[in-house]
């Protein structure tokens, strides 16, 4: 009888998940769906709204980061398309509309920085960390490991030479790959925890020597603009352009990606 309740429970609480995920997908889709005809209505303000409740409800997706990066762009609105759509592009890095869309933003961006030359080896340990975007290199990192198992599994267990032969080097082909994209997941994890980028949504504001009113303007910088964190003081962020710059600004001035 114990067993029968207990069996009961699991069934229930079973349903009550799963009819709650599909709720979320249900009302998520809903929003989705109004959003789109908000936005091909030309009612850019509130499809991003719409679009929003998604994000509201717990559901990231570059898709919806990507549309709301749209609206804005829509409604002429640079430093908070160029925002969404860099979030998007955490996302999904390889989708060419994205990049499109993106480039075009960047054209209208009044000032133009030109980044610092970069060493060959850091430009190849950047392109390795980003190779795949974090959730599909924990995909392929978890697929690699298991399939590596499995190779290892038939070269302990297999007798035939041939199979033993087989599962021994396909074990150390997937091992080396499962190595390989562990590195990556590794250095793309860390750089996301160290690493916050940011962009300028105010139309103009003066970058200062120090996180009070008293500093020195170094420069000025407009919308759209992307810059790099590097500390935080009160109300006060130190930012380092692309071309190496340092200035503090209000973190209020800053939308982070």
């Amino acid at each position: 009888m114990k067993k029968s309740y207990k069996n009961i429970l699991l069934t229930l609480m079973a349903f009550i998940f799963f009819s709650g995920s599909n709720n979320i997908a249900a009302q998520t889709g809903v929003f989705f769906r109004e959003a789109n005809q908000l936005y091909q209505g030309g009612h850019y303000l509130e499809a991003v709204k719409s679009y929003q409740k998604i994000l509201d409800e717990g559901y990231e997706s570059g898709s919806v980061y990507y549309n709301i990066g749209n609206c804005y762009y829509k409604m002429q609105d640079i430093g908070h398309a160029i925002l969404y759509y860099e979030r998007a592009r955490r996302l999904m890095p390889g989708d060419e509309d994205l990049k499109a869309n993106l480039a075009l933003a960047n054209l209208s961006v009044v000032d133009k920085i030109t980044p610092q030359s970069e060493f060959i080896v850091f430009r190849i340990v950047d392109w390795f960390i980003h190779i795949f975007p974090q959730s599909t290199l924990v995909g392929v990192v978890i697929g690699t490991y298991l399939i590596t198992i499995s190779f290892l599994v038939i070269w302990i267990v297999t007798k035939k030479g041939t199979l033993q032969l087989v599962g021994f080097r396909l074990s150390i082909f997937f091992g080396t790959l499962f190595l390989v994209f562990g590195l990556s997941l590794i250095g793309n994890i860390r750089e996301s925890k160290t690493r916050i980028e940011a962009i300028i949504l105010t139309d103009k504001i003066d970058a200062l020597s120090a996180p009070s009113e008293e500093g020195i303007e170094v420069f000025s910088l407009h919308e759209g603009v992307k810059v790099t964190i590097d500390q935080t003081a009160g109300e006060w962020a130190e930012f380092v352009l692309a071309d190496g710059k340092v200035g503090w600004v209000k973190q209020e001035s800053l939308g982070i990606i």
